[in-house]
């Protein structure tokens, strides 16, 4: 069946599964990021953490989270990988800057911001591409030849 644009309604709901999936990939991420972070947190009161690595551990944690995200996007596509996975980044990112830009009352764009959903949507991508690569196939019907 076709519809009034000419996608098929098979063309229609992959396209509905595959915004589903990216929508719970950016969730995961989170469900990955604010645990860590509010174990980080914790640990800053406990101890004397020096605050010069601070930025790099939130840098650091938020990149992992990414990659994750995009690596899990890839769970039911076959192709365009990279596509998947740059999506979820760019989104990851664009929820933690309205979330940051809320709580500080600044929504201003500077090369900071740009800088990270740069990087974010690299990440992103590159977690999809190994999703896609990486991803064990099953072996139905394959004979070893000797």
């Amino acid at each position: 069946m076709i519809n009034k644009t000419g996608q098929s309604a098979k063309n229609i709901m992959s396209e509905h599964a595959n915004a589903l999936n990216i929508a719970k990939s950016i969730l995961i991420s989170y469900l990955i990021t604010i645990p860590v972070f509010a174990i980080f947190a914790y640990i800053l009161i406990l101890t004397d953490f020096p605050q010069k690595y601070i930025s790099t551990f939130v840098i650091i944690t938020t990149l992992l989270s990414v990659v994750i995200a995009g690596w899990s996007s890839t769970k039911h596509i076959k192709s365009k990988g990279w596509l998947n996975g740059g999506i979820v980044g760019f989104f990851y990112m664009l929820v933690l800057f309205l979330l940051s830009s809320s709580s500080y009352g600044d929504f201003s764009i500077n090369i900071h911001v740009i800088t990270m959903f740069i990087i974010g949507t690299l990440t992103g991508s590159i977690g999809g591409i190994l999703g896609i690569n990486l991803r064990k196939e099953p072996r139905v019907g394959k004979i070893k030849n000797f």
